[in-house]
């Protein structure tokens, strides 16, 4: 396994306008289930890998106004992270706690959270992970309280039709590689973010935590050569598509891949501008 430390790098692909409109779309949902469900007062929101906050100011600025003094916990494991999320969060949500931690060591009171929401990291901790982290949340969370995540590192993420770019890509990325005369070492394990688990993992997987589970839907994104770039420069997507390689190098291989595979097998909308769509998997579920 390397010994290079993953940098903090995803926030270039979640300030795109393609990340922020298909989890507009998601979290606008999200919110009208909290409202179907009877949700009448918000204590405490928990966000749970914060990030730079783009997932959870996207959900506050979406909120009814009654819901907006909430106090909102924001836990991270990086602490850089936090820092850039305080910046963006701190002038427009009053009650704003940072916890610096990972999900696994999340310490806080049982029965203390009225929502909790994962934006777009649940793929990355493996099945046993994933299964006693959920019940951690389940403990935190008040009863009837309401669990939101969603993933698009899932099975079903990529339709059929566009597995010929993914495949373009990672070739293309392969031979640049090879042409700077970088070599793979061999690795025991597939990092989680390679691994595709289907829909109906998640489904149940809630079930398992002891949640109920009210809905499962899925929303199409298109996304631009700008944002695969991003995407593909984000050190944790290159390891899972090219495990071995060094993270610098393969963020850097993927990323100089997007041109030529979209331009080869994407689509191109009215405006000229070539796309792959990708699908989001959003889970709600319920204490």
């Amino acid at each position: 396994m390397s010994n290079e430390v993953e940098k903090y790098d995803y926030e270039p692909f979640a300030d795109t306008e393609e990340y922020k409109k298909v989890n507009s779309d998601i979290i606008t949902t999200w919110i009208q289930i909290m409202i179907d469900k009877g949700t009448k007062s918000v204590d405490k929101l928990l966000d749970i890998a914060t990030g730079a906050g783009t997932m959870v100011q996207l959900f506050f600025n979406l909120l009814p106004s009654n819901l907006k003094e909430s106090a909102v916990l924001c836990l991270d494991q990086s602490g850089e992270a936090l820092k850039l999320a305080q910046e963006r969060l701190g002038k427009e949500i009053k009650k704003l706690n940072l916890i610096n931690s990972q999900i696994q060591d999340m310490d806080l009171p049982d029965k203390s959270v009225d929502v909790a929401l994962w934006g777009n990291g649940i793929h990355y901790l493996c099945e046993e992970e994933q299964i006693e982290c959920l019940k951690r949340i389940k403990r935190v969370l008040k009863p009837g309280g309401m669990f939101f995540f969603n993933t698009a590192f899932y099975e079903e993420a990529r339709p059929a039709d566009t597995l010929p770019f993914y495949r373009s890509q990672v070739k293309n990325a392969v031979q640049y590689l090879r042409d700077k005369g970088i070599k793979r070492e061999k690795t025991e394990k597939k990092a989680e973010a390679g691994k595709f688990l289907p829909r109906s993992h998640y489904e149940s997987l809630v079930s398992k935590a002891g949640f109920s589970l009210v809905e499962a839907q899925e929303f199409a994104a298109d996304l631009t050569k700008d944002a695969w770039e991003h995407i593909s420069a984000f050190q944790q997507y290159a390891s899972g598509a090219l495990g071995g390689y060094p993270l610098e190098h393969a963020s850097t291989a993927m990323k100089n891949a997007v041109g030529p595979a979209i331009q080869q097998h994407g689509e191109v909308d009215n405006s000229g501008t070539f796309f792959v769509t990708r699908n989001w998997l959003a889970i709600s579920a319920q204490a």
